[in-house]
Order: structure tokens, then C-alpha cells, then sequence
């Protein structure tokens, strides 16, 4: 009995000492809710024909939902809803292999998360904004590497730009639909939302006694010039429990940027009669273009827990896009990317320049009651041209591009027009309630403002794209929601 008892514990020991060395973790999130939203078309998540009533349609076909304010589901309003693994194995001496597999979904309709352009080419004007997630099955993140207590850890495969690993910690309002740093990924892609995750990149990141290094660097592949596609990024910074600071500088070579192919619908002439009988034409495929740009981005952030309640976050992001380096060689590649077919790479024109700074604060009103604040200001200097197709509005251009057949071997010229010169600021704040540990309620507004060429547009109307009476021009836009978030 006692030599049956022996060999039970030594058998439960060895089992758990071979679970310690080697671990996969399950964990995601899950967040739902209901959102408004002014000066919008569709909010709906899923694909439908728009009554005639509600829309017009272009002279290029499509039904276009006339602006106003909207009220529907809400997926990810604090955070993207998301499902993945990660695991350890213990190799000894303080190193470990590591791994992480991680996809977004859409809650609402149950489908991997998309790109916004992808969703605006079915038959109804999604309003949604680009991502950089494109329909990868793991789309936020596949990677492998090893980690070691003294030397850091080394990752290899698609993994996040440092500076969209840095703005969760150092922005005042982290929430995906209530932030332009959470939502535009343009930010955390040091210029273009594509660039905010990278595919083929190496990583490494070293941290000891509050002090940070980490580099990121990605080859293009292309044989005969390693520059080509290739992103190089660095990051150096300090932080503890009161106070941190981060700067990081990136650049990017021909940088992809993806857009809309047929701004009209699968259902090219879609209607709904009053019976509710819907009428649909031939349908055209779904396409995307692609914009190379070479980007290059600094960023400088800072925290301070003031008191043991009271929190401060701000920071600085110049963005510079430019002309590619090195369009002749990367015009006819890929032709496709995330599964959708690139129609047309055009190469960008002009010289970009944004300046974002931004500041706020949180605060802990009670242990499970916590307050966020922020405001955000985005400044576009001169530079495009006035948007042709809707003449006489005195907006930017959105463009900025020239079709590879005009400018192989031939250069490019920077536009010169200067109409996209103006601001986007943002008003945000958040409330949280926390049930547990796993588990909260949130309220959260966000009021944007915008100014000269920033100013938006929607088509509110029948009539020929080209013509501004076809056009609505809004200079303000506010969005709200409430919602509940579950961790696991």
C-alpha cells in the first residue's frame, strides 16, 4: 500500500512539474453594445438593399444612404473582440519558447474581423473605417520566438508596430470606437492603418530595472534591393509605477495603403419597393486599390500618476508620407492581399505631413467606478489638390495618387493645391463600472471636429458623382455608446 501511495505521488509530481515547464493559454475578449451617431449613413452590421426612401444612387450605380444620425449594434466599443493562444515552453537557464496566435472577430455577426473597404463594396455604404485587418485567420498576430530572463525576447512573423503596441498604456481614452488613436490605426502604423500591423517582422524587446529597448525590422523580399517594402523601427524608454516616457521612430518603404475599388454596390442598381420586393442588377466583384507611400513617423508619450487616484497621459506624433522609393519595382505586386484582388497600385503624389498631440487623464472615483478624459488634436499642414469630384466643396482631394501606367520610370510630382490643410480635434470621454475582475460596463461619447480640407463628405443624393448639389459637406461628428466588456 504504501509502495502504490509512492508511486501515485511521483507520477502526480513529474505531471505537474511537465505542466510547469510547458503551458497554452485560452483567452480572449467579447465586447457588445449599442452606439448613435450623427452626421452617418449605416450603422447596420450586416449587408442589405437600402429603401429607396432612405437613398439615391450615383451615376456610376449603387445606393448611397443619405446622411444623418444613426443608432445600431455596437462590436468593440472599448475593445476589439478577439480569440487567442499563447503559450510557454521551459527550455532552462531562464529561457523559454514562445508563442502567440491571435484573431479579431466581429461579435455582432460572428465573422473574422475586416476592413472597413472590404465591407463598403457589398450593397449597402457600410460606415466603418479601414483596419488592418484584412480576413487572415489569426489577423492581429501569429508569431514564435524565444524569451530569456537576462537578454530579452526575440519573435518572428506578423506582429503589431511598436507604436501601436505603445498607445494602449499612453492613451488617456483607450477605447477602440471613442479614441482616434484606438481607432485609426493610422496612428499605431507610424502613417498608414496598413503598416500597423507587420507581416514577416522580427521583434525584439529587452526591459530591466524600468528601462526599455526594443527594435522592430521587417525585409521586403525582393530580390536586388533589400529596401524594397522593408520597415525598420526603434523604440527606447523608462518607466515604474509613477511615471514613464517612450519615443520611437519608424519608417517604412512602399508602404501599402488600401482603398476602395468600385465605390458602388455589388447591387449596381438596388432598390426596395414599398411591398418590400427587392430588386437587385447583375452584380460587379468586389475589388481594392493600393497606394505605395514611404512613411515615416516619431512619437513621444508620457504618463504620471499624480496620486494613487489621479492619472496624466499625453503625447506627440509627427507623420510624414511621402512618394514611394521604389514603385517600379513593387507596381504589379501583390496582386492580392488578405484574399481581396488589388485591381490598380497607383503610386503616391504627394508630400503628407500630420502633427497629433493629445492629452487627458483618468481617474479612480471609486474601486470599481473609473473616469477618462481626453482631447486630441490632429493638424494637417498644405498640401493636395482640391477633391475634383465634388467640385466647388473646398475639401481634400483624399487621393493623392497618379495610375502606375502614367508614372513608371517617369517620377512623380507633389501636389500643390494645398486643400487638405486643416485639423481634426476630438473631445472623448469614457465611464467604467467594473462587476469583477473580468467583467464591465462602460458609457462612452466622442464629440470630432473638423476644419478646412479635414471636413467630411457623404453623397446624399441621386445624381452624377462629379457634381457638389450631389454631396453633403459636415464639419462635425458625434459619436456615443454603452456597452459591456467580458475577458476570459
Amino acid at each position: 500500500m504504501k509502495k502504490s501511495l509512492l508511486a501515485i505521488a511521483a507520477i502526480s509530481a513529474f505531471a505537474s512539474a511537465a505542466q510547469a515547464q510547458s503551458s497554452v493559454t485560452v483567452y480572449g475578449i467579447i465586447d457588445v453594445g449599442v452606439m448613435g451617431q450623427t452626421n452617418t449613413g449605416n450603422l447596420q452590421q450586416g449587408s442589405y438593399i437600402v429603401p429607396s426612401s432612405l437613398g439615391g444612387t450615383g451615376a456610376s450605380g449603387g445606393a448611397y444612404v443619405k446622411p444623418g444620425t444613426a443608432v445600431g449594434g455596437m462590436g468593440g466599443g472599448e475593445s476589439q473582440s478577439r480569440l487567442g493562444f499563447k503559450g510557454s515552453e521551459d527550455l532552462g537557464n531562464g529561457t523559454k519558447a514562445v508563442f502567440l496566435l491571435e484573431a479579431g472577430f466581429n461579435p455582432m455577426t460572428g465573422s473574422l474581423a475586416d476592413s472597413g473597404m472590404a465591407v463598403a463594396s457589398k450593397s449597402s455604404a457600410q460606415m466603418s473605417g479601414d483596419t488592418s485587418l484584412q480576413g487572415q485567420l489569426f489577423n492581429r498576430g501569429a508569431y514564435a520566438g524565444l524569451s530569456n530572463d537576462t537578454y530579452g525576447t526575440l519573435t518572428v512573423g506578423r506582429q503589431q508596430n511598436l507604436m501601436l503596441d505603445n498607445i494602449p498604456e499612453y492613451d488617456p481614452v483607450n477605447a477602440q470606437l471613442f479614441s482616434p488613436l484606438a481607432y485609426a490605426g493610422s496612428f499605431g502604423g507610424g502613417g498608414l492603418t496598413d503598416n500597423s500591423r507587420v507581416n514577416s517582422a522580427i521583434k525584439y524587446v529587452w526591459k530591466s530595472n524600468g528601462f526599455n529597448v526594443n527594435a522592430l525590422y521587417a525585409p521586403g523580399g525582393i530580390a536586388g534591393n533589400y529596401g524594397i517594402g522593408a520597415t525598420s523601427a526603434a523604440q527606447v524608454g523608462w518607466s515604474n509605477s509613477k511615471f514613464g516616457v517612450q519615443a520611437i521612430a519608424q519608417h517604412t518603404n512602399d508602404s501599402m495603403n488600401l482603398g476602395l475599388y468600385n465605390a458602388g454596390a455589388e447591387c449596381t442598381t438596388g432598390s426596395v419597393s414599398a411591398a418590400g420586393t427587392v430588386s437587385c442588377a447583375t452584380a460587379t466583384v468586389p475589388g481594392v486599390t493600393n497606394t505605395y507611400n514611404d512613411t515615416t513617423s516619431y512619437m513621444l508619450t508620457a504618463k504620471w500618476e499624480a496620486t494613487d487616484k489621479l492619472g496624466f497621459k499625453g503625447g506627440y506624433q509627427r507623420i510624414l508620407v511621402g512618394t514611394p522609393s521604389n514603385f517600379a519595382s513593387v507596381e504589379n505586386t501583390p496582386s492580392t492581399t488578405g484574399g481581396y484582388a488589388i485591381t490598380t497600385n497607383y503610386a503616391g503624389t504627394y508630400n503628407l505631413q500630420r502633427n497629433a498631440f493629445w492629452l487627458g487623464a483618468n481617474y479612480q472615483f471609486t474601486p470599481t467606478i473609473k473616469g477618462s478624459i481626453g482631447y486630441y488634436d490632429v493638424i494637417t499642414p498644405q498640401y493636395g489638390n482640391p477633391q475634383t469630384n465634388y467640385a466647388g466643396l473646398g475639401v481634400c482631394q483624399g487621393g493623392g495618387y497618379t495610375a502606375n501606367t502614367a508614372v513608371s520610370g517617369t517620377g512623380v510630382v507633389n501636389g500643390t493645391g494645398g486643400a487638405c490643410s486643416g485639423s481634426q480635434q476630438y473631445y472623448a470621454t469614457m465611464v467604467e463600472y467594473s462587476l469583477s475582475k473580468r467583467t464591465n460596463l462602460y458609457a462612452a461619447f466622442q464629440a470630432t471636429v473638423l476644419t478646412g480640407g479635414q471636413r467630411q463628405t457623404l453623397m446624399n443624393a441621386a445624381g452624377s458623382t462629379t457634381s457638389a448639389a450631389s454631396y453633403s459637406v459636415y464639419n462635425n461628428q458625434q459619436t456615443y455608446g454603452v456597452g459591456i466588456r467580458h475577458m476570459f
